[in-house]
């Protein structure tokens, strides 16, 4: 599994690229309003998606959509998504799809029919705590609550065998291969993430300091240290969600717009 960033950049930030990566190079992890400058930075492609997961509906997770979504279906005129009739599957909390669609009718006239492409060619996978869900690429995506002002939710991504079956509810954190955190402060569902067999844990990092919003790089080091967590080398746990461009406090380093990281 091949996690790329795209953009480190929380809701209030300095200029950064907002917080966006990519899963094996066909799944977007959200959809924030610069998605489509980010990709470009990367020299990829919106129609190279066929999922998409959105943790919340917050502006900086989704307000990219009705753009995204546009060029995805329209690239490549005679060879477009519209064209073929591609399905994309979007993947987030319950009441996902009504909030799309909304922002789509705010971004262009009524009329238009990329609204009536969205619920021909769009996939909603509405989800909740502990839903496993099978993902194209032989990926499987299962989901934590957050602690945040929404309902929001962490990505817990891992592989299976070809015909194998999806983890249950019960083992899935021991088998993922890589888990997101998403927005969120600082409570035990964090440790247990920690606590899982992921090979790499990206946790939001957007809080300057303690405020019961989002987690501070010195929350974040100490749950790690509690539990016997080294950060030294980098490898398995990062922050990002950012407030502003750091590489690092203490021992936490934080995740860059085009770093690439290989696991498996």
């Amino acid at each position: 599994m091949t996690i790329k960033i795209l953009g480190n950049g929380g809701f209030y930030n300095e200029g950064l690229p907002y917080n966006a990566m990519a899963i094996d190079g066909h799944v977007l992890v959200e959809t924030p309003p610069d998605i489509l400058q980010s990709l470009m930075q990367h020299r990829m492609s919106p129609t190279q998606m066929d999922t998409v997961f959105i943790s919340h509906i917050h502006g900086d997770h989704c307000f990219g959509f009705p753009f995204f979504f546009f060029n995805w279906l329209y690239w490549g005129e005679a060879d477009s998504h519209s064209r073929r009739g591609s399905r994309l599957v979007v993947i987030g909390p319950q009441g996902l799809a009504g909030h799309l669609r909304e922002l789509m009718h705010l971004a262009i006239p009524p009329e238009h029919q990329y609204l009536r492409d969205f619920d021909q060619q769009v996939q909603i996978v509405e989800i909740d705590e502990d839903d496993v869900v099978p993902v194209k690429g032989n990926l499987w995506f299962g989901f934590r609550r957050t602690a945040h002002s929404l309902p929001t939710f962490s990505l817990i991504a891992g592989e299976r065998g070809q015909g194998a079956a999806l983890p249950s509810s019960s083992e899935y954190l021991q088998k993922a291969l890589f888990i997101y955190s998403s927005d969120t402060s600082m409570f035990e569902g964090v440790r247990v993430l920690l606590g899982s067999g992921a090979k790499l844990i990206l946790c939001d990092t957007n809080g300057e300091k303690e405020n019961g919003v989002h987690m501070s790089p010195q929350e974040l080091l100490a749950a790690a240290a509690a539990q016997g967590l080294s950060c030294a080398d980098g490898e398995r746990l990062r922050g990002i969600h950012m407030s502003r461009k750091m590489e690092r406090v203490g021992e936490l380093r934080f995740v860059q717009p085009g770093e690439e990281f290989n696991v498996g």
